[in-house]
């Protein structure tokens, strides 16, 4: 048959490849786990003109997250003035 694709005997058409961003974000936050659960002590963290007592969990976490939020929001804020200057 000349028009279709040839398969590997056993291929599951139906299986989707799984992208190496989920193993990246998988390591990722086993790696942050791991920090975190060797972090636990009570640190001063100070905030603008805020000063407090935490565990150092809870101040990694914080960073992890606002990273997270970073990654996550600057390639889409990018992308939306790429497509502002194409209208223009």
């Amino acid at each position: 048959m000349a028009g279709q694709p040839q398969r590997s005997p056993g291929a599951d058409p139906t299986r989707k490849r799984t992208p190496w961003r989920t193993y990246a974000a998988v390591a990722v936050g086993l790696v942050a786990a791991i920090i975190i659960v060797q972090n636990s002590q009570s640190v001063e963290v100070e905030i603008l003109f805020a000063s407090t007592t935490t565990p150092l969990v809870f101040a990694l976490l914080i960073m992890f997250g606002l990273g997270a939020l970073t990654g996550w929001l600057l390639p889409r804020v990018r992308r939306g003035r790429r497509e502002e200057k194409k209208r223009d």
